[in-house]
């Protein structure tokens, strides 16, 4: 009985409490935790879903815009590429080499939209000017398929018609463009064969990687319900020798 009462001895009170709000925090922490794990392990499956889902054929309608949401979704589309409005996206690497995505319109058959598609990678040194950029045309496709990726907002998008860019805002890119363009951009998928020539196939990797969250949990309830039962025995065990010392004395 000594465990249940000693810790809220007028002495001990004030720290019994705030030991048990301690404990409190870290089962609340475990909790926040396990609902992280639960988001992850959604999303997982969610990006599963979308992986190995059939292709959506894109065909320039308002209906297509529905498919924003679907990150990572396969679609196909027919089409011609707009090579004189691309724009370059800097700071990408490549097998651990830093340079630039190569974003290019691409006109949807039989309608008056455009896609912005990702067509991949290309050495820095290979592209100073827009000129530039035009040595990686791919006049012939014109079928594509790729994955759904989620615009990328800028922090503060250029006023100005820009060819280069930190980021995929297909908004503020789509304001340079004659034409209107999907709330989505296209990232190429890359084909089955090794890639010899840029620009090379670089779509963002998605991770299914569940992290650590359920462990954190695990950990956060073994430290709440030690705490307890472990400051309940070092306050018994400091009253208890405290009482021998003045009984001695």
């Amino acid at each position: 009985m000594a465990y249940l009462t000693t810790p809220f001895k007028r002495r001990w009170v004030i720290h019994t409490i705030i030991v048990i709000i301690m404990a409190l925090i870290m089962i609340g922490l475990g909790f926040w935790q396990l609902s992280r794990h639960n988001l992850r392990q959604a999303y997982i499956a969610a990006v599963e879903a979308e992986v190995t889902d059939a292709p959506f054929i894109l065909t320039g309608a308002p209906t297509d815009d529905q498919y924003a949401e679907r990150i990572f979704h396969q679609v196909q589309v027919e089409g011609e590429f707009d090579f004189e409005r691309q724009v370059a996206i800097k700071n990408k690497f490549y097998d651990e080499t830093m340079g630039y995505h190569l974003v290019t319109p691409f006109l949807i058959k039989g309608g008056q939209r455009a896609v912005l598609v990702d067509r991949g990678w290309v050495p820095p040194e290979s592209v100073h000017t827009p000129a530039d950029a035009r040595q990686f045309d791919e006049p012939d496709t014109t079928m594509i398929r790729g994955r759904i990726i989620a615009t990328e907002e800028s922090a503060s998008p250029p006023e100005t018609p820009q060819f280069w860019w930190y980021r995929v805002d297909v908004a503020n890119i789509g304001r340079q463009l004659p034409y209107d363009i999907l709330p989505f951009y296209v990232a190429l998928t890359p084909p089955e064969q090794p890639q010899t020539a840029p620009p090379y196939r670089n779509p963002p990797k998605f991770k299914l990687d569940p992290g650590a969250h359920l462990g954190n949990a695990v950990e956060w309830f073994v430290f709440a319900f030690l705490l307890l039962p472990f400051y309940a025995w070092l306050v018994v065990r400091t009253d208890s020798i405290e009482s021998e010392e003045k009984s001695g004395a």
